[in-house]
């Protein structure tokens, strides 16, 4: 999964292109499904005879369509599981990334450290970006238990510049690379399901279990 760093910036991209009813429950949403504490939050499933993963997209915009039209904490939501959707298919189909070779998750997430300052100041987003919101009584809670003031304390120690700079399998480069294409990605779904268009295709966005191969 993309850090909430890259998920900020994307939702700053599309900001920049479209208006939102309340930015702040839009943010709070492109990353709450990371502030989980309990429960499925990302809403992997297997499928295809549990040879494959994906996220179950089209349960959450059955669960959730009424809200991702009129609540932009939803919408935030569902676009968060949009971008990790392009993230699999960018970082381990184009990039090759294999996440069972020892130390190699490790090192995703050291890039992460580094990434995430570069990708701060190269959008122009700061540490207040993340707020916290009160979630009391939303249905969201049926998916997972979440701690917000958590979630958002740990986004905004994501800003702290770093003195080791060196990457090995997630560069600044790609980083910058994701947002733009996966800005463009949620803004093609939004699209469609603004239009009534069927929206992205859970299982044709499938990954093969790593234990299949």
């Amino acid at each position: 999964m993309a850090s909430s760093m890259i998920h900020l910036a994307i939702t700053n991209c599309l900001a920049e292109k479209m208006e939102f009813k309340d930015l702040s429950r839009l943010r709070l949403g492109s990353i709450l499904p990371d502030g989980a504490v309990r429960g499925n939050s990302h809403l992997k499933i297997s499928i295809c005879g549990d040879t494959r993963f994906t996220y179950d997209l089209e349960f959450f915009r059955s669960r959730y369509g009424e809200q991702i039209k009129t609540d932009d904490l939803y919408l935030g939501y569902y676009l968060h599981l949009v971008q990790d959707t392009f993230f699999r298919k960018f970082i381990y189909g184009e990039h090759r990334f294999n996440s069972s070779i020892p130390g190699n998750i490790e090192k995703l997430h050291h890039d992460y450290t580094v990434t995430n300052f570069h990708i701060s100041q190269k959008y122009g987003l700061t540490p207040e970006i993340a707020q916290p919101v009160d979630l009391s009584g939303e249905p969201i809670h049926e998916l997972a238990k979440f701690d917000v003031p958590e979630l958002v304390s740990e986004v905004r120690q994501q800003f702290s510049p770093v003195t080791d700079t060196h990457t090995s399998v997630f560069t600044s480069n790609m980083a910058e690379e994701l947002v733009e294409r996966s800005a463009v990605f949620c803004l093609e779904e939004l699209n469609r399901i603004t239009n009534g268009q069927p929206g992205l295709d859970s299982t044709a966005w499938s990954w093969e279990r790593p234990d299949q191969k």
